[in-house]
């Protein structure tokens, strides 16, 4: 009597896999939520490589529009009312990473009821969740910082030809009083302050900060530490914190960007995660704990991935080793995140460096 068998890497038995990890890795990626394909997401997702080959994107940011207009009926040909349009380029270059999972062989297996492929496939999901959360934040802030449990080392300046680009000088806050990177101090915390210092700056900018629009209103997101989020609940008043609670029943909308955000002030959704950029050489002596919160307006960011772009964004593959005793799994993608940089100025992300201690320590 035959038998229906497949063997282990067998083409039709993990055909399956490579949709299933691009459906279960996001579930583990906080920045997903602020994703999007149109120009007023915060992270724009660009599709120019989906399907097609190429290992490059250039995009272009448009000026507005400057000078004076016509009155009535006087000519408009020749005179500086008739303006050229002028775009600015920057582009998104895409590379391959992989990460994979070897089993020390059937023997090991035996010992246990785990199902191999199913913890590996289960393992990789969290783990490109993870390294897309900790891409998004370093190249948003222009910065590797120090946090040792990053997927790259602390020698890491960037990747897939796309360099880490350091705020420029219109572009970057500080809490307090402080101006510079030596003038940080322990008073140099995040604070409402520091919420409405950033309010004016994206209104002032050039270019402007451009809101995020939901339901016809206009919104930022404030992304931080979660040792800067102690920081704000613990160092306002009792009222203050309610102003910030007081329109939580905003965060019941259905757009992700509001899903588990502390609150809302100043049409500010405030969010806190532990992968936001923290650094240990600050203030005069070059010795402080900070670290740096992201204000987050349309187009701060791009992402891109090669590929369909989409359901088939992962590859995977499985094989043996050690004259097929030992599985070896491969999961990999090609893409890359940017910050939006335009004529040398960040496009929609004002960073804000604090004095950041870990409250417990």
């Amino acid at each position: 009597m035959s038998e229906t068998t497949f063997a282990w890497g067998s083409e039709l038995a993990v055909q399956q896999w490579s949709p299933v990890l691009a459906i279960e890795a996001p579930k583990f990626q906080y920045t997903n939520r602020f994703m999007g394909t149109g120009k007023d997401a915060c992270i724009r997702m660009l599709k120019e490589l989906a399907k097609k080959a190429g290992e490059k994107i250039t995009y272009g940011l448009r000026e507005k529009l400057s000078g004076e207009g016509i009155e009535g009926d006087d000519d408009i040909e020749g005179t500086s009312a008739e303006e050229g349009l002028n775009f600015h380029p920057d582009a998104l270059f895409v590379d391959q990473i992989r990460k994979g999972t070897k089993s020390k062989g059937k023997m090991s297996e035996q010992r246990v009821l785990y199902n191999i492929r199913k913890e590996s496939k289960d393992a990789l999901a969290v783990w490109f969740g993870e390294w897309y959360d900790e891409q998004v934040f370093m190249y948003l802030s222009g910065a590797r910082g120090v946090d040792t449990s990053f997927k790259v080392s602390l020698a890491f300046t960037g990747r897939a030809n796309n360099s880490l680009e350091a705020p420029d000088a219109d572009h970057l806050l500080y809490g307090g009083d402080a101006t510079a990177k030596a003038d940080v101090a322990a008073a140099d915390t995040m604070s409402l302050t520091v919420v409405e210092k950033l309010l004016a700056a994206s209104k002032t900018t050039d270019p402007m900060i451009q809101p995020l629009m939901f339901n016809g209103k206009q919104h930022f997101v404030l992304t931080m530490h979660t040792f800067q989020a102690y920081q704000l609940r613990t160092s306002t008043t009792t009222n203050d914190w309610v102003d910030i609670q007081k329109n939580a029943g905003e965060r019941g909308l259905k757009n992700p960007v509001f899903q588990d955000a502390l609150g809302i002030y100043g049409g500010v959704i405030l969010h806190e995660h532990r992968n936001i950029i923290r650094f240990d050489d600050y203030g005069v002596g070059a010795n402080l704990p900070a670290a740096r919160a992201l204000f987050l307006g349309a187009q701060a960011g791009v992402i891109a991935w090669g590929g369909d772009g989409s359901k088939n964004r992962y590859s995977w593959n499985e094989e043996t080793d050690d004259r097929g005793n030992k599985p070896v799994i491969t999961a990999g993608t090609i893409c890359a995140v940017k910050k939006c940089v335009f004529d040398d100025k960040a496009f929609g992300v004002i960073a804000v460096d604090t004095y950041c201690a870990n409250p417990n320590a």
